[in-house]
């Protein structure tokens, strides 16, 4: 079996699965492609991938030989166009939202699984996207804000007093809220 590694649009930071995480795969047998560059903004260069076992390899080659690709945003029809006989795609793809590119990728007999729609369950949690991913983004949202405000965030309290804490009101749901 082979899992291949796509590169996301230039406005995305992240990359669908990280070095380490890709050499347990490779111990169970499995070949990873990655293309060239995927992990770049991710902190994961070309050089950390293959020296965890995984080949860093042109587009159309991941495409082309891989029996799951892994994206976080869904490829390109031109992508699509390449892809292996049989090949299933993984990422965040937000079918509710995506309705009609479900509908269609459904004609084309692409076999999809989006992460995004993973139950939100105890026996589920260690492949919940959306948690994760909102506990990554209510923390950045923290950090943004702190960096905006005209004061700043004080955080302690020591023997020689401590600052007013800044006064904010936070707007969420769920774990970023």
């Amino acid at each position: 079996m082979t899992i291949g590694i796509l590169c996301e649009p230039p406005d995305e930071r992240r990359v669908s699965l990280l070095p380490d995480q890709a050499q347990s795969l490779i111990k169970q047998k499995i070949t990873v492609l990655v293309e060239t560059n995927a992990g770049a903004l991710s902190f994961a260069n070309d050089d950390f991938y293959t020296a965890k076992g995984v080949k860093a390899t042109l587009r159309k080659d991941v495409l082309g030989v891989s029996d799951i690709i892994l994206s976080i945003h869904a490829p390109s029809e031109e992508d699509l166009a390449l892809l292996k006989t049989n090949a299933i795609l993984m990422g965040v793809y937000q079918p509710l939202f995506n309705f009609m590119l479900m509908q269609q990728w459904a004609s084309q007999n692409i076999t999809t699984f989006s992460l995004d729609m993973m139950p939100r369950t105890t026996r589920a949690q260690a492949m919940d996207v959306l948690s994760s991913q909102a506990n990554i983004a209510g923390y950045k949202a923290v950090l943004l804000a702190a960096s905006l405000y005209p004061k700043y965030f004080p955080m302690f309290m020591t023997a020689a007093g401590s600052v007013t804490p800044a006064k904010v009101l936070i707007l969420g749901a769920g774990v970023a809220g």
